[in-house]
């Protein structure tokens, strides 16, 4: 069966069939699996049955994969893997829905992931769908004044913001991350303008106020929820699916009740942040 690639929804997610990642693959599928993530910004690989060593080297098809942040949700004997499941516990000892707003992962980091890799293990008879959003398209909605306004933004992201909207896992002892990213990000793959922002991790602002900034902020959260701009993954068995974290947030949800859920997780590395000129910007705080 040859590979097969259509799209999903309304234009910026696609889904593939026809492959085994188990195998290696030829360099064109390669190039053509690597174009479809970059231009349609989430890619879904359905009907596959992967190790975790499988899964990791399936994902350096679309770069390097990079350590994740907390210990306690890596595999240990495959650390570059880890793993989100309905039984992991947040910094209060109980268990939470990781993921469960809208956000891009580690942007807390001064290179953030470009990508982020899931594969479904076991999944709950009913819900845990993921949503995705697309900021290049809610760039373009904009109007030019605002868009002029969002270029020269700058936000601070940190481990937890002081508006977090949900518990988030405890960081490791001494782990204090302050970077400071564009909100309005070029993707180098693409040269389109994406609105780059996580309501966890922004705590701060240049080129606006605080009380500006977070009520932009606010708006751009509203925009995310419209159906415009949202493509909603209900997971099937053996779904791989990637996203680019330049330019869609994702968000989990925890509606299955007690089932079991549980997915591989493996990010990939990303490389210096562009700004809304092209230029690389300095990060750290």
């Amino acid at each position: 069966m040859a590979m097969s690639i259509k799209p999903l929804g309304d234009g910026f997610a696609s889904e593939v069939t026809g492959l085994d990642l188990r195998h290696t693959l030829e360099e064109d599928l390669k190039i053509a699996l690597y174009r479809t993530f970059a231009e349609q910004s989430v890619l879904v690989i359905r009907n596959q049955k992967l190790e975790p060593t499988d899964f990791l080297e399936c994902a350096r098809i679309f770069g390097s994969p990079m350590m994740q942040s907390l210990e306690q949700f890596r595999i240990p004997d495959c650390p570059l893997v880890g793993f989100i499941s309905s039984q992991d516990k947040g910094s209060n000892g109980k268990v939470i829905t990781r993921g469960s707003n809208w956000h891009t992962d580690h942007s807390h980091t001064i290179r953030p992931p470009k990508a982020t890799m899931l594969h479904a293990i076991t999944l709950p008879n009913h819900g845990g769908d993921t949503q995705f959003c697309s900021m290049h398209l809610m760039y373009d909605a904009l109007s030019e004044k605002l868009k002029k306004q969002a270029d020269k933004i700058n936000c601070l992201h940190i481990w937890m913001s002081r508006r977090c909207p949900r518990p988030m896992a405890p960081a490791e002892e001494g782990f204090d991350p302050r970077v400071w990213h564009p909100l309005v990000r070029v993707n180098p793959d693409t040269n389109r303008k994406a609105i780059y922002i996580n309501t966890a991790r922004i705590d701060d602002f240049q080129g606006v106020d605080a009380e500006d900034g977070f009520d932009l902020l606010d708006d751009f959260m509203e925009m995310a929820d419209q159906s415009t701009f949202e493509y909603r993954h209900k997971w099937e068995d053996g779904d791989v699916v990637i996203w680019d974290n330049r330019s869609v947030l994702h968000q989990a949800n925890g509606d299955y009740g007690d089932e079991y859920r549980h997915l591989y997780r493996i990010i990939i590395e990303g490389e210096p942040v562009l700004n809304a000129n092209g230029e690389q910007m300095e990060s750290a705080a």
